[in-house]
């Protein structure tokens, strides 16, 4: 009967610490898959916008744009009013034509401010006055799929084709129309206390450096709201 008692105690046991090995091997899997996810962003989260809200950056995104830089690149040049501008971080590409920027741009916005959709009516109605994009709209709830992302909809409003880019060839700095991706994404979370805007412009020789929407998706997924 002793023995019996003790197989059975040992079954126990051995099945709980079992139970508790699986649990942690899981959790070392999903954390080193994770890692992988978010390898191209910085390991560390920004704080923007005066202490309202943070994100992981793409790491290829190093310098730090205010709006004073010369000539003005932080935004995209037909959204030179941008709702709650909160800085621009760049990377230069090395291309036919020159030098050329890729920007994100991001913005916060307290929905006591301005709601949602005024933010998104702004944001378009700039966007169409340029007239390679008269007829841009707005693609509406798109999930990133993932249960811990505070925002996890967006509105996406994407404009490919000839776009205004700055054009640095031997120290002289220019603004071309050249072939490119501009996707701006702007939070649709139920509920949220203040949309955030993350508008990205790469040019066409740009595109390996920073993939869209692949960069912008986990990016996305890292955004975070610090206070009101």
């Amino acid at each position: 009967m002793r023995w019996i008692v003790m197989a059975v105690a040992c079954g126990g046991i051995c099945g709980c610490s079992s139970s508790a090995y699986d649990a942690a091997y899981m959790k070392r899997v999903a954390d080193r898959r994770l890692a992988g996810e978010f390898a191209a962003l910085r390991p560390t989260a920004t704080v923007v916008a005066d202490g309202r809200a943070e994100l992981r950056l793409p790491a290829v995104l190093a310098n730090q744009l205010d709006g004073s830089e010369t000539p003005a690149r932080s935004v995209p040049p037909f959204l030179r009013d941008f709702p709650g501008f909160a800085g621009g971080y760049e990377a230069q590409v090395d291309a036919a034509d020159g030098r050329l920027p890729i920007v994100l741009t991001v913005g916060v916005v307290p929905t006591a401010d301005r709601p949602k959709e005024k933010v998104a009516e702004a944001i378009l109605g700039q966007v169409r006055a340029d007239e390679e994009f008269g007829k841009a709209a707005w693609r509406k709830g798109q999930s990133l799929d993932d249960e811990s992302a505070a925002f996890g909809k967006w509105d996406v409003l994407e404009l490919e084709g000839p776009q205004p880019f700055q054009v640095t060839k031997a120290d002289v700095t220019v603004e071309k129309r050249l072939p490119g991706t501009t996707a701006i994404w702007l939070s649709a979370e139920p509920g949220q206390k203040a949309c955030v805007i993350l508008a990205w412009r790469v040019p066409a020789d740009g595109r390996e450096k920073l993939p869209l929407p692949e960069i912008a998706k986990i990016t996305a997924r890292t955004v975070r709201l610090l206070g009101p």
